[in-house]
């Protein structure tokens, strides 16, 4: 994709948490790459639209006064929905704020892991992205890993610091 940057090569990453704050400029960076161009678009033409019934409405032409109100109602939503859409995210990024998480880069794929305890029988599958067709942007705190127009990721600057084997408590685990 155009403007991506190179995601480094790293092993597995220490497990890390992500803050909120990376949650919410990684998703107002993903809006503004994949949503808000195509809202503004559509927001000028129902503006257009919209100035087109005004200058052309006649009293006795009450379609014209129904249409008014379409437009204004479609301008409201495409003003709206980006912003409701990120406080849902956010409000649902709340219960993740305290999970664990690890990833590692091979150079083709990146895979990230919810760290589960040994009590937690469900296991949850990990989350792989073909950087092939990633969309990657570097924050100053974090990288944003997006997968096409369909999920993102917030990968922290400081994961990628300290690998796993480097962790005491990771290796008295596999000894």
């Amino acid at each position: 994709m155009e403007n991506t940057t190179t995601l480094p090569v790293f092993d597995t990453t220490a497990p890390y948490h992500i803050k909120r704050e990376y949650y919410r400029d990684g998703f107002a960076a993903f809006q503004k790459k994949f949503v808000m161009k195509r809202n503004y678009v559509m927001m000028a033409l129902f503006f257009i639209l919209l100035v087109s019934f005004v200058v052309s409405a006649d009293p006795s032409n009450k379609t014209a006064y129904f249409l008014m109100m379409i437009c204004l109602a479609a301008i409201f939503m495409l003003w709206y929905n980006p912003r409701k859409q990120r406080r849902m995210v956010l409000d649902a990024v709340q219960e993740l704020e305290f999970e664990q998480f690890t990833a590692c880069n091979d150079g083709k794929v990146l895979r990230i892991r919810i760290r589960q305890g040994e009590d937690e029988t469900e296991q949850i599958p990990e989350s792989r992205i073909s950087l092939a067709t990633a969309y990657v942007q570097e924050f100053e705190e974090f990288y944003l890993v997006c997968d096409g127009k369909k999920m993102f990721y917030v990968l922290p600057k400081s994961a990628l610091e300290q690998s796993a084997e480097a962790l005491p408590e990771q290796s008295a685990e596999e000894a």
